[in-house]
């Protein structure tokens, strides 16, 4: 690995790339059969302590030590006539405060940590 590595999450749909994350404050995608990066974001400011990928592999999560959570898409936007939810060029997901407080307020964290969709 590129770094020390403090989370990993497997993509759950296909099973077919990985994510892991940790000191150097970069997300790094890899190929699960063959350890190829396939591709790397970085947009925090301290080191990265969690990575999730969502139930569908369509995007996944990270949270970090400067106090942000971020979102990143992983497949293109599934609205081809509205790109509002596609990714800007600093490969952050962009969307409406709306669409973000919606989506996010169907997440429960439980006290084991688990988030799961209401």
């Amino acid at each position: 690995m590129p770094c020390n590595v403090e989370s990993a999450s497997l993509e759950p749909k296909n099973g077919n790339k990985f994510i892991a994350a940790g000191e150097d404050m970069w997300i790094h995608m890899f190929d699960f059969h063959t350890g190829e990066t396939i591709g790397c974001n970085k947009g925090h400011h301290g080191p990265v302590h969690c990575v999730r990928f969502a139930p569908e592999g369509e995007s996944y999560a990270s949270g970090s030590e400067d106090g942000t959570i971020r979102i990143w898409q992983t497949v293109p936007s599934v609205h081809e006539h509205d790109t509002s939810l596609a990714n800007g060029p600093d490969g952050k997901v962009k969307g409406t405060t709306d669409e973000v407080a919606w989506k996010v307020g169907n997440i429960h964290i439980s006290e084991g940590g688990e988030s799961k969709e209401k």
